[in-house]
């Protein structure tokens, strides 16, 4: 019998600190399940800060396949999202070529998933982690990734029940798609002993609970020089006020948009602690740690509502409002000069008890869930017959379609 081949294809380093479980455990079920796992990277985090050194950090195995996306257009001198996708397509479809497989997994929302489109192209089932994500603010270069990926899925995973309920609303079929919980918590439950031992709080030169931590990163926050300005502002005001640094690991894109805009000037205060991006285990215990933290990181707001501190999500809207629901953070809402600054003093007296079980409300590993069912739909043959008429004939339009009576 023909063995499966399943190719997983990642671009970002949150992608595999979230997949970390899931790639050991379909890599150690390949010989009793009768399939073949390829670990394919995208290269779009290639230098070692943000992907090299923490695979080794994290005992995450290297990828079979690197198609060094990112490190190509650094040597071409090219760098936007359309020569990125290009490239990525360009590469994809020679893998596929070489490779063969039988379906390709991807996860989250990021450029890398965008080849999903030269897959199902080619032929091949897409399966799709963090499915029906949506923010609802067409400003996202992830929001487009989000609905081009899902709407093309023969497999979609959800994190939550109201994520399905979202796509099921789009029109995706219910047999799609599956509720299994955020695999985020794989990952904290995993390495919560190392994210303890990290040494972090004393290289930085803070105490527990008498700092700020901050990240910002994503284009409708840095691409105008109004909005970060305003953002680094308040930020800057309400360290003042309560006395309290500010810890930013600051990203290249971000510290570059800082420069052109001329505001290296703010971020030179005392009040911010700069630090290049930083690992995952001492971000972690700088999130725990924290008195407050300010992101635009949807990965950084569910860890804070793991790790129990408040957070201000310094964005117009979320894919993510069950950590609102909960408790456990807040939105900035519709940028202005100020704002930021208002939702920080809010957050500042938030009570800290919430349900921290809200990401994962069935318990046990989300990764499990996703492997068991994995290897059912493998067994089943589901993959080569998910688009076939007689598992998609309750839609009422595809009937019409075929001239089938509706």
């Amino acid at each position: 019998m023909k063995k499966f081949k399943l190719v997983t294809l990642l671009g970002i380093r949150p992608d595999y600190i979230r997949m970390f479980k899931l790639i050991k455990l379909l890599d150690e079920g390949q010989k009793e399940h009768n399939y073949e796992h390829i670990l394919v990277h995208s290269g779009q985090h290639y230098d070692p800060e943000l992907f090299g050194n923490f695979l080794k950090d994290l005992n995450i195995r290297t990828p079979d396949i690197d198609l060094g996306i990112g490190l190509t257009l650094k040597e071409r001198g090219v760098n936007n999202y359309a020569a990125q996708t290009a490239l990525l397509d360009e590469r994809v479809y020679e893998m596929l070529e070489k490779v063969k497989p039988d379906a390709v997994m991807y996860l989250g929302d990021t450029n890398t998933v965008l080849s999903s489109v030269i897959v199902a192209r080619y032929g091949l089932p897409v399966i799709h982690l963090e499915a029906g994500g949506r923010s609802f603010d067409w400003r996202m270069p992830e929001e487009k990734c989000r609905i081009v990926i899902d709407h093309l899925s023969d497999a979609l995973y959800s994190y939550l029940p109201r994520y399905k309920e979202l796509l099921l609303a789009e029109g995706i079929a219910d047999f799609r798609v599956l509720a299994i919980g955020n695999i985020i918590m794989d990952a904290v439950n995993e390495w919560k002993d190392k994210i303890a031992e990290s040494r972090v709080l004393a290289t930085v030169g803070v105490e527990n609970k008498k700092f700020i931590l901050t990240t910002i990163h994503r284009e409708e926050n840095i691409s105008k020089k109004e909005i970060l300005e305003n953002k680094l502002k308040d930020m800057l005001k309400f360290s003042e006020e309560k006395g309290l640094p500010i810890v930013f690991p600051v990203m290249p894109r971000t510290w570059n948009n800082i420069e052109k805009f001329g505001l290296g000037g703010l971020i030179e205060n005392k009040a911010f602690i700069k630090t290049k991006p930083l690992g995952f285990f001492d971000f972690l215990r700088l999130e725990a740690e924290a008195r407050l933290i300010v992101s635009d990181s949807g990965t950084v707001q569910e860890e804070a509502l793991i790790v129990g501190t408040p957070c201000v999500i310094t964005r117009r809207s979320t894919e993510r409002p069950e950590t609102i629901s909960a408790g456990a953070t807040i939105l900035e809402g519709f940028e202005g000069e100020g704002t930021l600054y208002a939702k920080m003093a809010e957050a500042w007296d938030m009570k800290t008890d919430w349900d921290r079980t809200i990401l994962n409300p069935e318990g046990g590993s989300p990764s499990e869930r996703v492997f068991e069912d994995l290897m059912s739909k493998i067994q089943e043959g589901y993959f080569g017959k998910s688009r076939d008429y007689e598992n998609i004939k309750n839609n009422s339009f595809v009937r019409k379609a075929y001239s089938k009576k509706i």
